[in-house]
């Protein structure tokens, strides 16, 4: 029947959604933990950090969206993911010495893609305006970093020279103004890979923004 087809489609969404959303959670926690293993921290320390990193964005998105409780407080798979992330980053700790930065750089990047995709789907199925679903993809994709950096003592990597924002608003953007008779799939991976791609060319290419140089006060 066909309504049972729209369930379908539905639940389909809504799995690839929450699946998109733990590989988010994942990745960002493993930039938390690497960047707190460079802080010389405890696996109490990294543990925490990689967990501020994992669901901070998501959490915030959560709460301007009216969507209490936030999922991860009745269903901590979240937690449990940044956990493991944590652990299993601390046991490398050796291989990654060295590397870390650059191995931070890129799990922020693959987590801003990802975050950038969730957001906006999120805010969209609350029926928010496209416009506002692409700044919640953006947000969602910036805040968990952000919150990383300011607890590490670090400068947040929204301030680095290369683009960063950019990316998760144009990947954000891609998702929403992509029809919806294209499928799920096909807008959300079209918005990770433009996020992506170009967040990696920024770092790799040293891209930024053009700024006025004889700006005057």
């Amino acid at each position: 029947m066909w309504w049972n087809v729209d369930l379908e489609v539905d639940i389909d969404i809504s799995t690839i959604l929450l699946w998109f959303g733990y590989a988010g959670t994942a990745v960002f926690a493993i930039s938390g933990a690497l960047l707190a293993l460079r802080k010389s921290m405890d696996i109490i320390g990294v543990s925490f950090i990689a967990i501020m990193t994992g669901v901070g964005g998501g959490t915030i998105r959560d709460l301007l969206l009216g969507a209490t409780p936030v999922a991860w407080v009745k269903n901590p798979a979240d937690i449990v993911i940044c956990i493991v992330c944590a652990i299993l980053v601390s046991l490398l700790n050796k291989l990654l010495a060295g590397r870390r930065m650059q191995w931070l750089l890129y799990a922020d990047a693959a987590g801003l893609a990802l975050f950038a995709v969730v957001g906006a789907a999120t805010a969209e199925s609350y029926e928010a305006h496209p416009l506002v679903a692409i700044l919640f993809g953006a947000m969602s994709a910036s805040f968990g970093g952000i919150i990383r950096d300011i607890i590490c003592g670090e400068a947040p990597i929204l301030f680095s020279k290369e683009l960063y924002i950019t990316p998760a608003l144009l990947g954000a953007a891609m998702f929403v103004v992509l029809p919806a008779s294209l499928g799920f799939d096909l807008r959300a991976v079209s918005g990770l890979l433009i996020a992506l791609v170009l967040r990696i060319l920024a770092i790799k290419l040293g891209w930024s923004m053009p700024f006025p140089r004889n700006f005057t006060k």
